[in-house]
């Protein structure tokens, strides 16, 4: 019940910001508001209770202060947040001098301003910052002003000097204490969004390395320009999904795009266990590329394992779905250009020869086949299984020698060697 009152007070006003940012100056404005209220009707009661008739005046005067500054909460809720403010600033400033001039300069009552000071600058949001230096200015004059010419003692608060002392004492402490919680509550609320916004960055760096290469997303953080490398040695990786859009004709539109999400997926896991980069799906097309953007002289060999285990996903798929599921795939080796090109939704792409070779052996492959380029062929010949094709006619390219990748070859015991099949 308490916890539901508090909220109700602490939170006055806050649905009409739509502002996060001021959110928390509302949040503090109004916090404060109840706490001071409530620590100036405490002190009050228990100061005249111990000096009656010396603090007579300094009772009416306090319970008229802390009868005001709830208003503090009404213009919140009604949404004038600027006016709560000033008013906020502008009551503490009136009442901490009329305070420090009827109890003298050995009270110490003057000091309470330096909390003045620090609150503006939390109560106020960015977007006021005139108003945020202009009273902390005003504050900070004000205690400097009253210090030289307050009386001392006071003729309007006659004390001895040891009680008049003490008082001293406790209103020092007692801003010592408040500048000590502010800054508590500060480094509290920026403790606070450090984490909130370490977490935002982790999201974002998670989803930044879901679409980049991690060395990509460093040079990208150095140099927002271009950026394009060449690699001689790569291997590209082109694969389709044979008959997918005769498949689109015979299931809802949801549940093919669930299956194909499904075998992408698990795509995805293979091309992380191989090092492999994936560049980019169209439609039920998927490309991959071993070799960069970190270079690997095993290429060409992670690449031939990833498009086995790729026939071994659909093969299962195809059992599994009872479809007719079958997929193509086409690899070629050589130099291509990498890089991330564009200012908005940018991807990191290849270009050259070979690329557009790999799309080629791709197209004129064979179903639950993988074919490979000539040169392709001779980088795995040592160690994996591979079938002649002959000559195969590429568009725009003319007729080259093809192989089929079959499976890879047996090792011995040893590992040391593969056997020759």
């Amino acid at each position: 019940m308490l916890q539901l009152i508090w909220n109700t007070i602490a939170y006055s006003g806050m649905t009409r910001v739509r502002d996060e940012s001021e959110q928390k100056n509302v949040l503090l404005l109004n916090t404060l508001s109840v706490l001071i209220t409530v620590f100036t009707v405490i002190v009050t009661g228990v100061s005249v209770y111990i000096l009656p008739s010396e603090m007579s005046a300094f009772g009416r005067l306090a319970l008229g202060y802390a009868v005001l500054l709830p208003l503090v909460l009404l213009l919140n809720g009604k949404g004038l947040r600027t006016l709560a403010r000033l008013f906020f600033v502008v009551s503490g400033l009136l009442f901490m001098g009329g305070m420090s001039y009827w109890m003298g300069k050995g009270a110490n009552f003057h000091f309470y301003l330096f909390s003045v000071a620090i609150v503006t600058f939390y109560i106020f949001p960015p977007r006021q910052r005139p108003l945020m230096y202009l009273f902390s200015l005003l504050a900070m004059i004000q205690l400097v002003v009253l210090h030289i010419y307050l009386p001392d003692p006071s003729p309007y608060f006659p004390l001895e000097a040891d009680t008049l002392h003490l008082i001293g004492v406790v209103n020092l402490a007692a801003t010592a204490f408040l500048v000590m919680s502010l800054s508590a509550y500060i480094s509290r609320v920026y403790e606070v969004a450090e984490t909130y916004l370490h977490l935002e960055r982790s999201k974002s760096e998670k989803l930044l390395l879901n679409i980049l290469p991690a060395s990509i997303v460093e040079k990208l953080r150095e140099s927002p320009e271009t950026i394009a490398e060449r690699f001689e040695e790569c291997t590209i990786l082109f694969s389709d999904i044979v008959g997918f859009t005769e498949m689109s004709h015979t299931m809802s539109p949801v549940d093919l795009v669930a299956l194909l999400n499904r075998i992408f997926s698990e795509f995805d896991d293979l091309a992380e266990k191989h090092g492999l980069e994936k560049i980019k799906t169209i439609g039920d097309a998927y490309m991959v590329v071993g070799g960069l953007p970190e270079p690997s002289q095993e290429h060409a060999e992670r690449v031939a394992r990833f498009a086995l285990d790729m026939l071994d996903v659909v093969r299962r798929y195809r059992e599994k779905e009872n479809m007719p599921l079958e997929i193509r795939i086409g690899m070629a080796s050589g130099d291509a250009v990498a890089g991330v090109i564009g200012k908005k939704k940018f991807v990191y792409d290849l270009w050259g020869k070979s690329v557009n070779t790999a799309s080629r052996m791709e197209s004129s492959g064979v179903p639950g086949k993988v074919q490979v380029t000539e040169k392709t062929y001779a980088l795995l010949r040592e160690k994996f299984h591979l079938e002649k094709r002959g000559l195969v006619e590429l568009k725009g390219m003319g007729e080259v020698i093809s192989y089929l990748l079959l499976a890879e070859q047996e090792r011995d015991v040893g590992g040391s060697s593969p056997s020759v099949g």
